[in-house]
């Protein structure tokens, strides 16, 4: 029988061995943030924060067995899924969870392509978004994300919560947009930080989130922690790989 455990947070991710991005980054800003993670690994990458050489995907099989030894002793209110093999495994995966842990808050980073231009999903369709989306609590897309999505969706409203995330604006201003699934737009203030880009970004973003939500926040509070946390992860150290343990949060 699980255990319930408070301040326990679940990242099903990929690997990024240098730990700017994927499960390691995840679990740095959870504890930064104190929440416990735990993770499951979705993928290895061969990388650093420059470059990614290739990944080595898991399937559901592996995936799912990870999830059901956490499961035996741990119970998760909110969960964070970042990469995954295409679609069809996001899917048979939420669906396994909304059986596993059914009410589970499930926030998920659409990371379809990295910052090196790898493709990570390269089929998007309409009828498989909806499906996933209407499983999930929040979606977080960047901008290119967003029109790649909202283009695959056509005239279909989106069926759950979503943060536009504005790092990729053009302009000085970085807000974020939270669009609620009621139509209520709420911005999330954001500046440029110059000379300050850092590897990593959305998943340190959409781990904070899911810190703040299982802490109690609501999702308008987690959402400007995250964004908050986010822009101090910005200005830690000096290079493209950020520095956690220089945030105080």
């Amino acid at each position: 029988m699980a255990i319930v455990k408070d301040n326990l947070v679940l990242s099903i991710a990929g690997f990024d061995p240098c730990g700017g991005a994927g499960i390691l980054a995840d679990i740095q800003t959870m504890h930064q943030l104190k929440v416990q993670g735990m993770a499951v690994v979705t993928a290895l990458t061969y990388q650093n924060e420059d470059d990614l050489w290739g990944i080595e995907w898991k399937g559901f099989e592996p995936i799912k067995s990870q999830i059901d030894a956490l499961l035996a002793d741990y119970n998760f209110d909110v969960v964070k899924i970042g990469i995954i093999n295409g679609l069809d495994l996001l899917d048979k995966l939420l669906q396994y969870l909304e059986k596993r842990i059914p009410k589970a808050k499930i926030v998920w980073d659409p990371v379809l392509k990295s910052s090196s231009g790898f493709d990570f999903v390269k089929k998007v369709e309409s009828d498989e978004f909806q499906n996933i989306l209407k499983r999930v609590h929040l979606i977080t897309p960047n901008r290119w994300e967003f029109e790649k999505i909202s283009a695959a969706l056509g005239s279909e409203s989106w069926p759950t919560n979503v943060l536009k995330k504005g790092g990729h604006s053009d302009t000085d201003d970085t807000s974020d947009v939270l669009i609620m699934k009621d139509g209520k737009q709420i911005k999330i203030e954001g500046h440029r930080i110059e000379g300050k880009d850092k590897h990593g970004t959305g998943c340190v973003l959409s781990s904070a989130v899911a810190a703040g939500l299982n802490k109690g926040q609501s999702l308008e509070e987690a959402c400007k922690a995250a964004k908050t946390y986010t822009e101090k992860y910005l200005q830690s150290g000096t290079k493209k790989l950020g520095r956690h343990f220089e945030i105080d949060a």
